[in-house]
């Protein structure tokens, strides 16, 4: 019998550069098809999807911020997007994202760059994701 990996649950966050009000839905439709391939291939379990829109950072940070009580309640593990500019401004936006992210027990994982991680021992215990 063979042993199969548990599925990892996590949510897609949609994020569209350049989006109007016309082509929004298609470049959604194309991200979602390019998150879920990956996801299948890599054993994650999409349990629920955000859309950024064509909103701007604020509305970027609620939902992220959302997300992560989501992983503090145990609905997730983590967070899949195509890369971190889906959901950062910058590199120091990344990190804290990511550090905020495994502070609440979970990960972001993204298509383009995989398994986001700082291995860190705070106080003699390491803090990392381990999935």
């Amino acid at each position: 019998m063979s042993k199969r990996k548990k599925s990892i649950n996590v949510i897609a966050y949609l994020s569209v550069a350049n989006a109007t009000d016309k082509n929004v839905d298609w470049k959604e439709e194309k991200q979602l098809s390019y998150i879920s391939e990956y996801a299948k291939a890599h054993n994650l379990r999409i349990i629920k999807i955000m859309h950024k829109n064509i909103m701007g950072c604020s509305v970027v940070n609620t939902h992220f911020n959302k997300m992560v009580r989501e992983i503090q309640n145990e609905k997730a593990d983590g967070i899949l997007v195509c890369n971190m500019a889906a959901i950062s401004q910058n590199i120091e936006d990344a990190y804290q994202k990511i550090g905020k992210v495994i502070q609440a027990g979970g990960q972001i994982i993204t298509v383009d760059e995989g398994k986001l991680n700082l291995q860190l021992k705070m106080g003699g215990k390491r803090h990392e994701a381990n999935y």
